[in-house]
């Protein structure tokens, strides 16, 4: 699939970056432009509409869907992106629109609307682009010929799970394991990747399908300059920390540290980001850039140890999937000993499971940290065996089975699925002289970077619309 997607990337001209690659992209975006409107016609009346396409698919369309829906200059600002108000199919006072049809017709590709009973619209045509209509159609319409949604959607399935609606689906991943060799996870040149939408694309599709990237010839710097570049260029941009003047942090060692993360001849247990929760939830991307020194950080496939729990320990993964686990953390003094300064108090209090899931089971995120659970919230009854379970999710997340070692060092970026891959650092295996700069990149941002690469957007369905409590086929 990967494969797949990159050549068609290829084919369409996404290689080195150039001012086209800032094009706008927004909801009428279509990844294709080999499907034309060939048919039209009007049905009850006006209240709907039948749309054919040259690559034998037909839809029948609400009037009322294709008026609200419309997206041509006359109803939104180009430049603003919004749409007009004294000009929706709705008022907030009089008599909204109808969405009768008159007349339709196919023009230059696409489908032509005329309008029957709203006085504003009188002796308007509306336009709607046939890639815009061909994308919706099966998910706003009803399938009257062929297959539904148009191939290419294959190609945004991947990207789905990090939609940020409600409902979405869990993605599917390449679990992995410790294979006991050297190296096991999969390398990039930082300055190819920097230098084509193509490799950045790919880059992101590979660090989402196995959770970490490691970027190798990484610009010498002693500032943080390269990574702020390359997160704002490739990544959608870093997290701004409301607790300090930069969105990045900056970890060396310090004589005496009160913090882990600063005494780094100790051991960092294997977690997971909590970042600055948006609405309540960690960021997706964190990016590690070694400036200087060496290290070795240990990672844990979060996915592929609750799966492992999910199929042995099946009641340890309810209670770790059904109870928060609350969390406390103080942005100033968990900075302690960190050089930078921080601007201002921020308390960040959060209590969601470890292990959390889709309504169908599937894995959607791990969070967890030990260095900032507080006391548990896990009813009197449930609590013994809530903790048995929790000593277990421990122990898996750092025995041999699941953790992996991985050298790395000056010159080198460590870019994880924060959702999914928890982290850690080997004890006595730093060099004096590691400093490591790193931050957090918010599902947000990461969408819109991937849907600029991209340059298309492919709707979903409505989650709502399930059968039996299953999602739709998409």
């Amino acid at each position: 699939m990967l494969g797949r997607n990159l050549g068609r990337c290829l084919s369409r001209g996404w290689t080195r970056r150039t001012a086209t690659s800032s094009q706008i992209v927004n909801v009428t975006s279509a990844p294709f432009q080999d499907v034309k409107c060939t048919t039209a016609a009007v049905l009850e009346d006006g209240k709907r509409v039948q749309v054919g396409f040259s690559d034998g698919s037909a839809f029948e369309l609400h009037g009322l869907w294709l008026r609200d829906a419309c997206r041509d200059s006359l109803l939104v600002s180009e430049a603003a992106g919004e749409k007009y108000l004294d000009r929706t199919a709705f008022k907030t006072i009089g008599a909204h629109a109808d969405g009768k049809v008159r007349t339709v017709g196919v023009a230059d590709g696409g489908l032509e609307v005329s309008w029957a009973s709203e006085d504003a619209m009188q002796g308007v045509r509306s336009n709607f682009p046939s890639g815009f209509l061909r994308m919706f159609a099966p998910v706003a319409g009803k399938v009257i010929k062929g297959d539904g949604h148009h191939k290419s959607k294959e190609d945004f399935t991947w990207l789905e799970p990090y939609s940020g609606f409600p409902g979405a689906p869990a993605p599917l991943k390449k679990l992995w394991k410790n294979q006991g060799v050297t190296d096991q996870f999969e390398h990039r040149d930082f300055q190819a990747v920097t230098a084509s939408d193509s490799a950045n694309l790919e880059m992101l599709q590979a660090l989402m399908r196995n959770g970490v990237m490691i970027l190798d010839n990484v610009t010498a710097t002693k500032e943080a300059n390269v990574l702020l570049k390359f997160a704002s260029d490739c990544l959608g941009g870093m997290q701004k920390d409301p607790a300090r003047d930069e969105p990045n942090w900056v970890i060396q060692k310090k004589a005496s540290a009160q913090s882990v993360s600063y005494a780094q001849e100790k051991r960092l247990n294997n977690h997971t980001d909590q970042s600055i929760p948006a609405h309540g939830i960690p960021a997706l991307l964190l990016a590690v850039h070694y400036v200087s020194g060496t290290g070795c950080n240990t990672l844990v496939d979060g996915y592929a140890v609750a799966e492992a729990m999910k199929q042995y320990h099946p009641e340890a993964f309810h209670l770790l999937s059904t109870y928060g686990n609350p969390q406390e953390r103080d942005y100033v003094r968990s900075r302690v000993d960190s050089t930078q300064e921080g601007t201002q108090s921020m308390l960040i209090s959060t209590k969601q499971p470890i292990i959390q899931t889709d309504q169908n089971g599937g894995i959607v995120r791990i969070q967890y940290n030990e260095v900032f659970r507080t006391p548990s919230t896990v009813p009197f009854d449930k609590f013994e065996a809530w903790y048995e379970a929790y000593l277990l999710w421990n122990d898996m997340t750092h025995g041999p089975e699941f953790e992996v070692e991985v050298p790395v060092g000056h010159g080198q970026m460590l870019i994880l699925d924060n959702w999914r891959v928890l982290h850690g650092r080997a004890g006595g295996k730093s060099s004096p002289d590691r400093i490591i700069m790193g931050g957090t990149v918010v599902r947000e941002a990461f969408h819109s970077q991937v849907t600029r690469l991209m340059r298309a957007h492919y709707p979903v369905n409505d989650y709502a619309s399930t059968v039996d409590g299953q999602h739709p086929v998409l």
